[in-house]
Parts: structure tokens; C-alpha cells; sequence
């Protein structure tokens, strides 16, 4: 079942819409209530109907019996900028899930239950979230995320496609100090704030393509830092480069991570 509606958010201060697929008479049989959920985040130039349309979540939702959310991310990198009514981190990691469970009781209110992920931007989104609200989300599903998205925004990649105007960085991030020194915003200081308080590190599943140029690197070393940090990460990359022909090949993987079916 496929839902699209819109609500009234406060950390937008405006309406916003947002999707809904719920695993219920798809072909399948019906799944067990309530629901798993995943908030699934698009990535920069992208928005939910682009991924609902070009992505079978649809049939993942209805065979693994995961409720997913997608939001619109407004190029926003989920940051939040309460100076201008623009909290795209709060919406996405807070009141989107307050306002779904709300709206739809079928879904788990319950933190094994509810997981977070994204694609590129949305991947970054998903990171920091999933550790800034490590109450709400216990799983994570990155697809090829922006990791380091001080270097997406370098004018050194603005070749790449997909690549993203480096002047928006004082606007989104705040410029390199306050990324550098921000546990919220950055994943390396969010990982390390983590540590700092004695917290498990949810299990996570991070996906890239060989021939990503835009964000393999910093997917490589987003890896790497989980494993130093001793979380449970798990990693795929094979032949393909940041694009949605290579998410696609990937998605059911990320499902049977969520599930833990092999």
C-alpha cells in the first residue's frame, strides 16, 4: 500500500509532505503487526517520488514486511537552522517519526523496530541521526552516503557528477570550524562522542560502487572508522558508480540486513 500526504511539521514551520508504504495487500502475504519501519532519506537533487518511482521499495516493503517513510530532503543535508525555520535534521530524525506513529498506528513504536538510512546526502543524514537520536533507531542502511560532506562540497570534486556547489557549505554546515567541532554534523566527531559516552554503536550496512567518484572514498573511510570504533559494519561495494542502477542491485541486501534473513 502506497500512501502520499502531507502534515503541518514545527521544525519546519510549514507543511511538508511525505510518503508512506505500508507492507499490507501487495501480493504478499500480510505481514505481522505492527509494523518495522524504515525512514529512508533522499539524496541531494533528489526527492521521495524520484526513488519511490525508480526504486522496487514497494516489493521490499511487502516481502520483508518493512513499513518505509521517505521525506523530501530539500537539498538540505538534514542540517537544522532554527534561525530560518529550516530544521530538516529534527523533522527527519524526530518529528517525522512522533507524526507517522501518530498517523499510522501499524507502526512499531518500538526502537529494534525502527531503523534509518539514505542515499548519498540521505546516507550522510541517516549517519548522523541514527547517532544523535541513538534512543530512536536501532539499525542503519547507508547507500553510498556522503560521509565526508566537507569534501563533497570541495571545489576538487565539482567535475564529479552528481557533485554539489561548494559555496553552500558556510550555508548548510556552517563553515569548517563549526563543522569540524560539531558531534551533530560531523560523522567523525559523532562517532567519537559516542565512545566518549559508553554507547554501543548501532549495526550498520554501507554500500558504494568501485567506480564512485563523487563519495568512495569517504564511504572507505567512514568503513574503516566503524571498525576501529569495534561497531558491527557490514560492507559491499562491487562494479558501479553513484548512481541508482547501483542502489537498485543492492537494495534487497539492505533489507535482509534489517530483517536478518541471509
Amino acid at each position: 500500500m502506497y500512501i502520499r500526504t502531507t502534515a503541518k511539521f514545527t521544525s519546519l514551520q510549514r507543511a511538508a509532505e511525505f510518503h508512506v508504504i505500508l507492507p499490507f495487500h501487495d501480493g504478499y502475504p500480510d505481514a505481522k503487526r505492527p509494523y518495522p519501519t524504515l525512514y529512508l532519506l533522499p539524496g541531494y537533487s533528489g526527492n521521495a517520488e524520484e526513488i519511490i518511482f525508480t526504486l522496487p521499495l514497494r516489493q521490499m516493503a511487502a516481502k520483508y514486511g518493512i513499513a518505509i517513510v521517505i521525506p523530501d530532503g530539500e537539498n538540505a543535508f538534514y542540517t537544522d537552522h532554527p534561525e530560518r525555520a529550516d530544521c530538516m535534521g529534527i523533522y527527519a530524525g524526530e518529528e517525522l517519526v512522533r507524526t507517522t506513529r501518530k498517523l499510522f498506528p501499524a507502526l512499531s513504536g518500538e526502537r529494534e523496530d525502527t531503523f534509518i538510512g539514505g542515499i548519498s546526502m540521505g546516507g550522510y543524514g541517516a549517519f548522523v541521526l541514527g547517532l544523535h537520536y541513538h534512543e530512536t533507531f536501532s539499525k542503519m542502511v547507508l547507500f553510498s552516503p556522503a560521509a565526508e560532506p566537507d569534501q563533497l562540497l570541495s571545489p576538487a570534486l565539482q567535475n564529479e557528477p552528481g557533485a554539489v556547489p561548494p559555496q553552500l557549505f558556510e550555508s548548510l554546515l556552517g563553515g569548517r570550524e563549526t563543522y569540524e567541532g560539531s558531534a551533530r554534523m560531523n560523522p567523525v566527531r559523532g562517532v567519537q562522542m559516542a565512545l566518549r559516552e559508553g554507547r554501543n554503536l548501532p549495526p550498520v550496512w554501507i554500500c558504494c560502487g568501485r567506480e564512485d567518484g563523487l563519495v568512495g572514498e569517504s564511504c572507505l573511510h567512514l568503513r574503516d572508522l566503524l571498525r576501529d570504533a569495534g561497531a558491527a559494519a557490514e560492507w559491499e561495494d562491487g562494479p558501479g558508480g553513484h548512481d541508482l542502477m547501483y542502489w537498485d542491485e543492492h537494495l534487497e541486501s539492505a533489507f535482509r540486513f534489517l530483517t536478518g534473513k541471509a
